[in-house]
């Protein structure tokens, strides 16, 4: 043991580089960037029309099948179900709504401003054969979520082959085709 404790093994070796390492010469130009990107979105957003009709907001849905259903789920925060509609076609299911806030009071005077308000319209295909009839909606705790019975599956479903122009096939792949 070497003096006052110091062992060789907890010495670190100095590498003068080290610490250029960490150092990012854009991370300040990165920095400017974001600043001049809220001062922008606050210079746009500055006009005299209502705050609800500045933002265009798109509610968030993923879809997907369960249990011979297609669900869709759409997230609606802070709504009321009584902004939202749902109505179906043969072709289409179709999720409207208005997302409207509340009146502001002259005593706030906000620093960020970033929630979306406004109106919107989704359009969702069908696939043939969906049972509209039997289409059910339900809103829970802000999400809307459409079920609609379908075929388990698709009579007139077919595998497309998908052709290649000039590329080059990985290697494995295109002995294993012409073996088959």
């Amino acid at each position: 043991m070497g003096k006052g404790g110091i062992t060789m093994k907890s010495l670190v070796r100095w590498d003068p580089f080290r610490i250029m390492s960490r150092f990012d010469p854009f991370e300040e130009l990165h920095s400017v960037q974001r600043d001049m990107d809220r001062l922008f979105n606050r210079f746009l957003r500055s006009d005299t029309s209502p705050r609800e009709q500045r933002d265009a907001w798109i509610p968030a849905v993923e879809s997907y099948t369960k249990e011979g259903n297609l669900v869709y789920k759409a997230e609606l925060p802070g709504m009321d179900p009584k902004d939202v509609e749902v109505t179906v076609t043969d072709r289409e299911v179709v999720i409207k709504g208005e997302r409207t806030a509340e009146k502001e009071s002259k005593e706030e005077s906000y620093i960020y401003q970033e929630i979306s308000y406004g109106s919107f319209e989704r359009h969702f295909p069908l696939p043939e054969g969906a049972k509209i009839d039997a289409l059910k909606a339900k809103f829970t705790k802000g999400i809307l979520e459409v079920t609609v019975p379908v075929p388990e599956k698709l009579e007139n479903a077919r595998k497309i082959e998908i052709e290649t122009k000039g590329a080059e096939q990985i290697e494995g792949e295109g002995a294993a085709k012409k073996a088959a």
